[in-house]
């Protein structure tokens, strides 16, 4: 088994898990700059 950054090489659960890293990955992301974009407008 080869671990690729690409979850469309990887077929099955391993795509799967890959996908999810990403959008968690990504909604963290989110939230950060949403939590700074708020303390930054308040000062």
């Amino acid at each position: 088994m080869g671990y690729g950054y690409d979850g469309f090489g990887m077929m099955g659960g391993a795509g799967i898990l890959c996908v999810i890293t990403w959008l968690v990955i990504i909604v963290d992301l989110v939230l950060v700059g949403i939590w700074l974009w708020q303390n930054i407008s308040k000062k």
